[in-house]
């Protein structure tokens, strides 16, 4: 072979092992830029909030997003998301105002934001719209507060709800009266927020009140924003009902109580379903000794449980105030969505979402078995106990399994 022909095949020879060169190079820099865009991923983890932060039920948006914000911290400090590294959480927080227009604009910007799961909302008509947002681009959706059945009678596979339904609630309502009844105890009038919230309750009480052995005998709607429920009261006076059973939000049923109070009317009974004043310690403040008596068929922590305190004891803490029922189940939306997040091991949204539909989860304060999901997204496991206001305080007296104390029924005049 000649020089030149030499000196040619020995350079091809060089650029071709050069080429190889630089392609493994190549291939080994995008291996790790894919690592590392796991890795950045995975120090943060953003979790959406919707609830109403401002408006008439900003009192009980803050307090679940507070709770929320506790039980992030708790399982930061506890080392994140082990199977993503130690991963950490962070809470975005939108406000919906209360309204479903407004809940299904902030999930759509939650969303756009990163947040690989969202949990919401406190009032159902809110629900309805943010879930469906969720469910268009398969986002996981953890319900915090939002009763009305049929949010998850709608075939949707990325929401999921750990309170009692509203069917549920009303069962456990019907069955606690039943029990607890005296002969004398015969007829119910029903005062109730007119959104879909109150009237879906008010509607299925009556349709089954014979589960119970009573009668209704009128239903009270009004406006939740209301500023008086002057005319309500005028019309449950004239009827004179033996129990009064209110369902709404803090706002409108602690005016009903006060406005009850200022006029000095008795009744055998008074009993929320799913009320947002009943189970709230901020009604024994506003209402003081008048707050005595008054029943609440609600969701609730377990007192029996030895965990119970110390999260009580944190949010106390943290914001100088009592935790809320409500609040509870914005702590236990986050828990749930970590153990989702710790054996799926990945936010990718669909294995985020299977692993919450096989969530088993047993290290909560409910009262109540492990937390499991059926083909709905129902908690199978969720129910609502009957508390009491008894001595300044709140306590569960039913069922017995819970139970603080004994009912007070018929309340003493």
């Amino acid at each position: 072979m000649s020089k030149p022909k030499r000196l040619g095949v020995s350079i091809l020879a060089v650029l071709l092992a050069l080429s190889i060169a630089l392609t493994g190079c190549g291939s080994k820099s995008t291996e790790t830029k894919a690592t590392d865009s796991t890795q950045s991923t995975a120090k943060e983890i953003l979790i959406g909030s919707i609830h109403p932060m401002t408006g008439s039920m900003a009192y009980e948006g803050t307090a679940i997003t507070n709770a929320e914000q506790i039980a992030v911290e708790a399982i930061n400090a506890a080392g994140g998301i082990k199977s993503l590294g130690g991963a950490k959480i962070k809470l975005l927080v939108g406000d919906s105002q209360g309204l479903p227009d407004k809940a299904a604009s902030e999930a759509q910007r939650l969303i756009r934001e990163g947040a690989v799961a969202l949990t919401g909302t406190y009032t159902s008509s809110s629900a309805v719209t943010a879930t469906q947002e969720a469910e268009k681009v398969q986002v996981p959706f953890v319900i915090t507060v939002a009763a009305t059945t049929n949010i998850m009678q709608r075939g949707f596979k990325y929401s999921f709800r750990i309170q009692p339904n509203a069917d549920a609630f009303c069962e456990d309502f019907l069955s606690y009266m039943k029990a607890l009844k005296t002969p004398d105890i015969k007829t119910v009038a029903l005062v109730h927020e007119n959104s879909l919230f109150g009237t879906y309750f008010a509607d299925y009480v009556k349709k089954n009140i014979d589960k119970a052995g009573l009668t209704v005998i009128g239903t009270i709607p009004y406006a939740a924003n209301t500023g008086t429920l002057d005319s309500e009261v005028t019309k449950l006076s004239g009827l004179k009902p033996d129990l009064v059973v209110g369902t709404g939000y803090y706002q409108d049923q602690s005016l009903l109580m006060k406005t009850i109070k200022s006029r000095n009317l008795k009744f055998k009974g008074i009993v929320g379903i799913a009320n947002g004043a009943f189970s709230d310690p901020k009604l024994i403040k506003d209402l003081g000794q008048d707050a005595e008596g008054i029943m609440d068929v609600n969701y609730r922590w377990n007192p029996k449980n030895s965990k119970t305190d110390q999260v009580l004891k944190n949010y106390q803490t943290k914001f100088n105030a009592t935790m809320s029922s409500h609040a509870m189940y914005g702590y236990t939306a986050i828990q749930v969505i970590a153990d989702a997040l710790e054996r799926a091991k990945s936010t990718d949204k669909v294995q985020l979402r299977d692993a919450l539909a096989s969530t088993n989860f047993t290290n909560h304060i409910l009262p109540q078995g492990a937390i499991k999901f059926d083909d709905k997204g129902e908690n199978i496991n969720a129910a609502a106990v009957l508390l009491q206001i008894q001595n300044g305080k709140q306590v569960i007296v039913y069922p017995e399994q819970f139970a603080q104390a004994k009912p007070i029924f018929p309340t003493p005049k």
